[in-house]
């Protein structure tokens, strides 16, 4: 940590026992976030700095997802149908400890439980899926203690490779076979349901921006983006046709609003990566690259660019506005079957590449030279998940679930590897009851109020440097 001190002068005192900034809420869901984009807002570990290993052994690696204080994931012991053999389990993010563990109503033909996201102090899990095969009803449970708040108000055919995402007031938008759906988080009613054609392999997920939900459709001649009104459900338009007749993969989009998707098949001839421009009354497409054929797989992006895997097995860096490359992880010596992708604050590209026997996460730097990497075998879709404060999640198989953490300077509040005037300037901006940095709270010195000790603690870590 370089320090950079400074005097901290005055920062003006606000109203005492005001309440802080809420804290980020982590990773709600398979991508990240609602546009499904691996980004976020703090640094995640410098190496594999353990943090905590162990849990509940399973026989499949599943997504966690981190909400607040604790991770979520399924721990899987028999192959469905299971009524008990696939628990959703609750951990605590700091110490790794089982907070609880509840099991899901299961009906006959219902498939592997499979949490679908976390927001809100609300972890929702269902046991539909098997690739849109089985439909089943899914549950809101108490982040707290598992218990069920209510069930929805229809079943869904949504799985744990399709993923679910949230709309900014916590509605769950559930992309299925043929239908996407908007469930209110209140209650679990339907708020709308739009027709669809999902690919004949499944992965039918969306993801949502700017009030939009997109899609990857099968349409005459291969697939298409479609764009729907995220208020209403209503189809407004989609891209032009990419060629190809299978997909498992689900649309991207990224923080500038660069819609992406990887349509490949294992056919050279159409498996290609696209970028489209939504232009507001049209999806245009900006460039494609040829790429490498994966399944499962969540990718990431940031304002400028997007991580795409070539054919040649390495990860590349291209420019969003016109595809040219930015940067090249090389061949890598593991194959990227599967790879799910999440990108830091300081662009440092995180990757599980989604193998069995050759399962590896890596860490590259930004200009994606290999920062540090470790095996997990089978990791299958179990990583990555970041909490708020840069704590990284891995789940493999048997009681192989890690976590990851670089401590970090307390004086360092914005989080960039700095403590220097741009810290003064984001405790004062939340100290006052405006924004707070990613994972941080006004609360310095955590007594439960914010009021002129916080000051007094944040000015005693500032002085005092790293």
């Amino acid at each position: 940590m370089r320090a950079r001190n400074v005097a901290l002068g005055s920062v003006a005192a606000g109203s005492l026992l005001m309440s802080g900034g809420a804290l980020a809420q982590g990773w709600s869901n398979s991508g990240g976030n609602a546009g499904r984009n691996g980004s976020f807002a703090v640094p995640g570990p410098d190496a594999a700095d353990l943090l905590w290993q162990g849990g509940r052994s399973s026989i499949i690696a599943w997504q966690p997802v981190i909400d607040g204080s604790r991770v979520f994931l399924v721990r899987q012991t028999g192959f469905p149908p299971e009524a008990t053999g696939s628990p959703v389990v609750a951990m605590d993010l700091e110490t790794g400890r089982e907070l609880w563990a509840v099991n899901i109503p299961s009906n006959s033909g219902d498939w592997t439980a499979w949490v679908m996201g976390a927001r809100d102090g609300r972890v929702y899990a269902s046991r539909s899926g098997n690739g849109s095969s089985v439909s089943a009803r899914f549950f809101c449970l108490n982040a707290t203690n598992g218990a069920t708040i209510w069930q929805s108000e229809q079943t869904i055919d949504a799985g744990a490779y399709d993923g679910v995402v949230f709309a900014e007031n916590g509605d769950l938008i559930v992309g299925g076979f043929r239908t996407v759906r908007r469930v209110r988080a209140s209650d679990g009613g339907t708020v709308w349901t739009a027709n669809r054609l999902c690919s004949v392999s499944g992965n039918c997920g969306g993801a949502v921006h700017g009030g939009a939900v997109y899609v990857a459709d099968a349409v005459p001649g291969g697939h298409a983006i479609k764009k729907f009104d995220l208020a209403t459900g209503v189809f407004l338009y989609q891209s032009p046709t990419m060629a190809g007749f299978t997909i498992q993969t689900t649309p991207m989009v990224g923080p500038d609003g660069t819609v992406y998707l990887n349509r490949t098949q294992n056919n050279a001839s159409v498996d290609y990566f696209y970028a489209f421009e939504d232009t507001g009354s049209a999806l245009v497409q900006r460039w494609r690259v040829e790429s490498r054929w994966t399944t499962g797989s969540e990718f990431a992006a940031t304002q400028d660019g997007v991580y795409v895997p070539f054919r040649d097995n390495s990860i590349r860096l291209l420019r969003a506005q016109d595809g040219a490359e930015l940067a090249s992880t090389g061949v890598l010596a593991q194959p990227l079957s599967a790879p799910r992708m999440a990108v830091d604050a300081g662009g440092r590209l995180y990757v599980s590449n989604g193998e069995f026997a050759q399962g590896r996460f890596f860490a590259f730097n930004a200009d994606l030279s290999l920062r540090w990497s470790v095996g997990v075998t089978n990791v299958n879709i179990g990583a990555p998940a970041f909490g708020a404060d840069g704590t990284l999640v891995v789940a493999g198989v048997g009681t192989n679930v890690r976590a990851y953490r670089t401590e970090r300077c307390e004086a360092d509040f914005d989080g960039d590897g700095f403590v220097d005037f741009f810290d003064l300037s984001a405790f004062a901006e939340c100290f006052e009851g405006g924004a707070c940095p990613p994972g941080k709270s006004a609360d310095f010195d955590g007594d439960g109020f914010v009021d002129f000790f916080d000051y007094q603690a944040f000015a005693a870590a500032f002085e005092a440097g790293c």
